[in-house]
């Protein structure tokens, strides 16, 4: 059996529900009054932060920041069949999407919500190529990482089943261009042709990375959006204190330790 065939097995089940127990420890800016002290601030609730926050909430405080919003209730966010309204609508503030200009002059846009760019793009998963591990001279646990990307398939990726015409087509399109071979379903990084994961369900309803908030320990993390950070204070080349300042203006200086 194959390994594509044995996450077929495991992702069958369908993630039609949207999970928002994450908003239970959820809070705007303006609202929020932190503690003084943190085991760790992050800056970025995005398709890094989510996860980062929520592994390390297993055994310390965590601060989670994040510049945009809550976009539970935006259709273009939510329904795959809006997801094109994002890139269309994107502005430099007030939507999910931000246009920017990369350090090699493309237009694109990233996210701007919590949850990130896993909450505005066409929701394709693909595990990493094992020639990035090979070459970034990092010796990784590779036990570990076989679990990471299990944590985030079980929690966020369906399969494709069936195929939209747009997929399809293009499925379709590389094999007969000669883009093979043909690996049917597998997350893993091949060369060919393959239908990947998606973070959309059967329903066409998305799954984004802050979702996997969900698996938080709720009492150790602290979520907050709309805010943003103006500065971080260093000492001896350690972060002792990072200063908040939220939209209207209201400071608070935070230590992490």
């Amino acid at each position: 059996m194959t390994f594509g065939n044995i996450l077929r097995s495991d992702l069958t089940k369908t993630k039609t529900i949207l999970d928002e127990r994450y908003l239970g420890f959820t809070y705007e800016a303006t609202d929020f009054t932190p503690a003084q002290e943190y085991n760790y601030i992050i800056v970025g609730g995005g398709t890094a932060g989510c996860p980062l926050a929520a592994t390390l909430s297993e055994n310390y405080s965590v601060l989670l920041l994040e510049r945009g919003g809550v976009a539970s209730s935006d259709p273009n966010v939510l329904n795959e069949s809006n997801i094109v309204g994002n890139i269309l609508n994107a502005k430099d503030k007030g939507t999910p999407a931000q246009p920017f200009i990369s350090e090699e002059g493309i237009p694109n846009n990233r996210g701007n919500v919590l949850g990130g760019s896993s909450m505005i793009n066409f929701g394709f998963y693909s595990r990493a190529d094992d020639y990035f591990y090979m070459k970034s001279g990092i010796e990784l646990d590779t036990v570990n990482v076989e679990k990471a990307y299990k944590w985030v398939e079980d929690g966020v990726v369906s399969i494709p089943d069936p195929l939209n015409t747009w997929q399809n087509s293009t499925l379709q399109a590389l094999l007969e261009s000669g883009v093979g071979p043909a690996n049917g379903f597998t997350v893993e990084h091949l060369q060919g042709s393959k239908i990947g994961g998606s973070t959309f369900d059967g329903s066409g309803r998305r799954h984004g990375a802050v979702e996997l908030l969900n698996r938080a320990h709720p009492g150790n993390l602290k979520v907050v959006v709309h805010a943003t950070v103006d500065r971080i204070i260093f000492s001896s080349g350690v972060v002792r204190q990072l200063e908040l300042f939220i939209m209207i203006q209201k400071g608070f200086l935070m230590k992490s330790t």
